[in-house]
């Protein structure tokens, strides 16, 4: 899964192959989550077996629809959207996303993602992954190495 759905940056490479934001997923679960942003659900329209679910948010300043994946993987995407906006900053003027505006991330989705990283804190997993990616795409995603970072942005 891109969890940063390709539409939102029109396929573009190289976004499309990058791999700090392509994670293995389910596909009727990936189905499921299309191109919904990510956010924390109130009232669930769709639970998947292991928990991650769709609603509409309660997340104060947006008020739509949602996706929220298990606890276990929340640190993981934020800091994967810190990265790919850390990465791709000035890159993003033609990024149809509701969760970027003005080349940067939206206020309600920065403040839940930031929760996330603060409430799922990195991983030897994610660490494992951080290096694995390093060996193949030759970069780094600095919110795994410097998780701090998170606040300064």
């Amino acid at each position: 899964e891109h969890s940063f759905p390709q539409s939102w940056f029109n396929g573009d490479s190289p976004m499309y192959t990058d791999i700090f934001h392509i994670y293995p997923t389910d596909g009727w679960v990936n189905n499921k989550r299309g191109n919904l942003p990510y956010g924390d659900v109130g009232s669930a329209d769709y639970s998947s077996q292991n928990g991650s679910k769709s609603g509409l948010c309660v997340d104060p300043g947006f008020s739509g629809t949602v996706f929220e994946p298990i606890d276990e993987y929340k640190g993981d995407v934020a800091r994967s959207y810190f990265y790919m906006m850390t990465r791709y900053y000035g890159e993003m003027s033609g990024w149809n996303s509701p969760v970027v505006a003005n080349g940067d991330l939206v206020d309600w989705e920065k403040a839940t993602l930031v929760a996330w990283s603060d409430n799922d804190p990195v991983s030897q997993k994610e660490i494992d992954r951080n290096n694995a990616i390093y060996a193949l795409q030759g970069n780094r995603n600095p919110y795994i190495d410097n998780p701090q970072w998170v606040h300064a942005i």
